[in-house]
């Protein structure tokens, strides 16, 4: 077996991170995100900037000890109990929506999109009411919410292709393609929209989730098609682990997937970059753009020193190559 310990990392992505972006990924847009930020907010993140990367991934790591976590990422929105109007007919406001459905029913199908706006109401209580350690908290945990949002297998019940007998693509999709692809993408590629004000988050959150299952078909279409071009033998390699035999997909499928794929899967990662910025940005106008934010930023000129140059990296594509992507020196460090 080549590099056996590269392998077992992999068999840990796809067994654990099947219901949310990587790790890798989720680092990397928290890091860019924080990027597109006006000052002072953006000095203030960036002042604690490894904080806010490193704890992007904690609602995930929550999931193994908190049951009520896992619902927190995904909202089945072609389940049963929608109906056949699905795209139109959930309330957005959460009491709306328990009493069209019932709260167990809620709990069952997923909670993302309300998840979000709980706590963008908590961060932006955090700003007004100069709570730094909760604003930190709710940011990173905001961000991570805002970012599940954006994948389109956090939609619908065939959520790992398990339905269509393609089970695995959650993985290969969120997490294998951007971890073999990441240093080929254009990490800036968004940087010259401007960040919006979100006046509604409810409504926008669910822009973004019928954005995301819009996606779906081409999804599955592209792995039927890459797989009959690579062909069932050389689509999964087996990985013996436990005394079990696991069918794991080889590197030459996950490239296939993605470079078939072109830009999407970067394309949307990006994105869900871009809307973290926006409801942090939101968040703080929303909290009366608190003073405090400027004066806490502590603005040295070593820090807008740094902040300037990870910028002017990150427009020149060159935070990997420059060692200052926070997501791959991690990883590197393991």
């Amino acid at each position: 077996m080549k590099n056996p310990k590269r392998l077992f990392l992999l068999l840990i992505l796809f067994t654990l991170l099947i219901s949310s972006w990587g790790f890798l990924a989720h680092k990397t847009l928290q890091q860019i995100s924080i990027y597109s930020l006006p000052e002072p907010l953006g000095a203030y993140f960036f002042a604690n900037q490894e904080y806010l990367v490193n704890q992007s991934i904690r609602p995930d790591v929550r999931r193994n000890e908190d049951k009520t976590e896992d619902v927190k990422h995904y909202l089945d929105m072609d389940a049963a109990i929608f109906g056949p109007n699905y795209r139109t007919d959930i309330p957005h406001e959460f009491s709306a929506a328990v009493a069209k459905y019932g709260i167990d029913s809620l709990r069952k199908e997923g909670l993302v999109p309300w998840e979000v706006v709980r706590v963008y109401g908590r961060l932006v209580n955090a700003f007004k009411k100069e709570m730094k350690d909760s604003v930190l908290f709710y940011a990173a945990d905001l961000g991570h919410y805002v970012a599940d949002a954006h994948v389109p297998l956090h939609t619908t019940k065939n959520h790992d292709g398990q339905l269509t007998g393609q089970k695995g693509l959650h993985a290969l999709w969120e997490s294998l393609v951007p971890e073999e692809q990441l240093p080929q993408y254009q990490l800036a590629k968004f940087q010259s929209k401007p960040l919006v004000y979100i006046a509604k988050p409810q409504d926008f959150i669910f822009e973004i989730l019928l954005e995301s299952h819009a996606m779906l078909p081409e999804m599955f279409q592209v792995e039927k098609e890459v797989t009959a071009a690579v062909g069932l033998e050389k689509k999964h390699m087996q990985v013996v682990r436990n005394g079990r035999t696991l069918n794991y997909y080889t590197k030459e499928f996950i490239q296939a997937y993605g470079n078939r794929l072109g830009e999407k899967v970067q394309d949307r990662m990006l994105v869900s970059a871009h809307r973290v910025a926006s409801f942090w940005y939101s968040a703080y106008k929303d909290a009366g753009s608190p003073s405090w934010v400027g004066s806490d930023a502590k603005v040295s000129k070593e820090l807008m020193t740094a902040l300037q140059g990870e910028k002017k990296a990150w427009l020149a594509n060159s935070l990997i190559a420059d060692k200052l992507l926070i997501s791959v020196k991690n990883k590197r460090a393991e």
